[in-house]
């Protein structure tokens, strides 16, 4: 049986999953094929709020049942974590990279986690990692 690879999962990325009249619906299903998807807990909060007001309350609970019964797999976010995402938007002041973004890179650099199912180009396509070669951003 092939190893499941790890996806980290940014807020655009589970509302595309979520939301079948998405555009990126169908790729962002594909890309998660056979991998292992980890849920850091700093998106939780921004998928509640946009899921509950664009796509129901019963999308957003949906989510969060599929969380808690092992569909996903949460990421604790340590406080070395949010030093990290810290020190990574400071190195970026002149982009608006929010706790959340910064937060996946420093999970991503931690954990040796390249790819990021993500529909944030215009951010994640200006960081540059420290502790990993490259981000792959799906899908």
């Amino acid at each position: 049986m092939a190893r499941r690879l790890e996806i980290l999962a940014d807020t655009s990325g589970i509302i595309a999953l979520l939301d079948r009249d998405d555009r990126h619906h169908k790729a962002a299903v594909k890309a998660i094929e056979a991998q292992t998807i980890l849920i850091p807990a700093t998106i939780l909060p921004e998928v509640d709020y946009l899921s509950s007001k664009y796509l129901g309350e019963q999308v957003a609970s949906a989510f969060l049942k599929d969380l808690v019964e092992g569909r996903f797999t949460y990421q604790f976010v340590e406080l070395e974590d949010l030093d990290s995402a810290l020190k990574i938007m400071a190195r970026y002041q002149g982009v608006p990279l929010g706790l959340v973004d910064a937060s996946l890179v420093a999970l991503a650099e931690r954990y040796q986690i390249s790819k990021i199912l993500t529909l944030d180009r215009r951010h994640f396509s200006l960081i540059k990692p420290e502790r990993i070669d490259y981000l792959e951003l799906l899908p």
